[in-house]
């Protein structure tokens, strides 16, 4: 058997670890990569967003299915419900100051064969806000708008005595103003 001296002894044990740092530093590189095969890489496609709208309790609900691709072509696609809210909250209305108006009758002549009178009613608004109400003796009449204010035409009496009526308006902000008036209708 072959003695070594110690300075040898030191030489070899550091070649062997040189060696056994080289071979694990081998063994953990990634394997080379495969070569490229002839299969073409099949992108995939977007599909579609589908819409459906749905009622429920008569409020409509919009519900929008977004289908989200993935990566590999062969993994089933995903869909990710969203739901707009069903109910939308108007705001008050804002008033322009204070609810006042008055009123212009735009009379016409009895009518033949049953001698009723027609008569227009323009109430000229300022302040409130909209949109109106009208209400003649307290009974809802049906009322078109017009640049400044509102309007209605009454079926009116058999010709017969002048009574006084009450007009009133009401504001969507909730504020009301009423005339009691006189009403113009003529009689032949």
């Amino acid at each position: 058997m072959m003695r070594l001296n110690a300075h040898t002894r030191f030489d070899l044990i550091a070649v062997a670890t040189l060696m056994l740092v080289a071979l694990v530093g081998c063994s953990s590189q990634t394997p080379a990569p495969a070569p490229p095969t002839s299969v073409p890489v099949v992108q995939p496609t977007l599909p579609p967003v589908k819409e459906t709208v749905i009622i429920k309790e008569t409020v409509p609900v919009k519900e929008t299915v977004i289908v989200q691709p993935t990566v590999a072509p062969t993994a089933t696609p995903t869909a990710t419900p969203t739901r707009s809210p069903g109910r939308v909250v108007t705001p008050t209305p804002t008033p322009a100051g204070k609810l006042e108006f008055t009123i212009e009758f735009s009379p016409s002549a009895p009518r033949k064969g049953d001698n009723k009178i027609q008569l227009t009613v323009i109430l000229h608004l300022k302040g409130g806000a909209k949109p109106f109400k009208v209400l003649e003796d307290n009974l809802p009449r049906n009322s078109t708008a017009t640049a400044d204010g509102v309007q209605y035409t009454q079926d009116w009496h058999n010709c017969e005595f002048d009574e006084p009526h009450t007009v009133t308006v009401v504001s969507a902000d909730g504020q009301q103003s009423s005339q009691s008036v006189m009403m113009p209708y003529r009689c032949a």
